[in-house]
């Protein structure tokens, strides 16, 4: 049987896209990513995805996904080994509440984020274009002016709406707390890792700067002063432990094949 054909249209530094590629890495299912430029994006993603303009885009053989919630169902009811949910259930049914929640989440991770990246100077040129071939960097450089007011404008990075996204963003740890009884070293659902585990820590890695992530500390670009204190705090709560020990131990390494491009 011909092996199937699989491309990941993202952005590198996207924690949706992040999420995307673990669950496509734990299944072990070789695949391509290209990396879109922001802005240019949106028409590849409305042709590929019957009309969604965001990313992560998926095409697996003759489907297409673009959503990463439908992109992680899909690889578990086509390839359901190894299981990332449980049979079902209430714990099934617990680790899709819980996938939800914190996809939820991490649009207020975002939001803080950019919104104190932007605010604080740090170099966003290099930070979302370090992995692009050279012609798409020094675009890409040549873009930032125009990215940045794109983003304040869509995410509404302003004081109110960035104190709004904190507060969603500490209650979100303090859920993710409750879950694991203050033990970093459980899962949220049962024994094993899970969608809702993927999702909770890759959305969530951005905070921390958690190693093995997109969103490790970086010589090259320090961050703003709140991001780094942010990520200071994080990491000596339970919440923040518990996300650099999914990086540490279920952060499976990509399939060899997968290639950028």
């Amino acid at each position: 049987m011909a092996q199937t054909e699989r491309t990941l249209y993202q952005f590198p530094i996207s924690h949706y896209c992040e999420k995307a590629r673990w669950v496509l890495d734990v299944k072990g299912l070789p695949y391509t990513l290209k990396n879109l430029m922001p802005g240019l994006h949106r028409g590849v993603a409305k042709r590929l995805a019957k009309g969604r303009g965001t990313l992560p885009v998926l095409v697996d053989g003759s489907v297409a996904l673009g959503d990463s919630t439908e992109i992680a169902l899909h690889l578990e009811r086509t390839y359901p080994s190894p299981a990332l949910l449980p049979p079902p259930g209430p714990e099934r049914d617990r680790a899709l509440e819980l996938e939800e929640y914190f996809d939820g989440i991490g649009i207020h991770v975002r939001r803080w984020a950019y919104g104190h990246i932007i605010n604080g100077g740090a170099d966003l040129g290099r930070m979302m274009f370090g992995e692009y071939p050279a012609p798409q960097r020094w675009l890409g450089r040549l873009m930032v002016p125009l990215i940045k007011r794109i983003l304040v404008r869509q995410y509404h990075l302003h004081p109110p709406q960035l104190e709004e996204s904190r507060v969603k963003v500490l209650e979100g740890l303090d859920r993710l707390e409750r879950e694991i009884g203050g033990d970093p070293s459980r899962y949220l659902v049962g024994s094993s890792l899970t969608i809702a585990d993927i999702a909770a820590a890759s959305l969530l890695a951005g905070l921390v700067l958690a190693e093995g992530s997109p969103y490790a500390a970086r010589p090259d670009v320090p961050m703003p002063k709140a991001v780094g204190q942010m990520a200071e705090e994080a990491r000596l709560r339970p919440a923040g432990q518990w996300v650099l020990r999914r990086y540490q131990q279920d952060r499976t390494p990509a399939a060899p094949s997968r290639q950028a491009a």
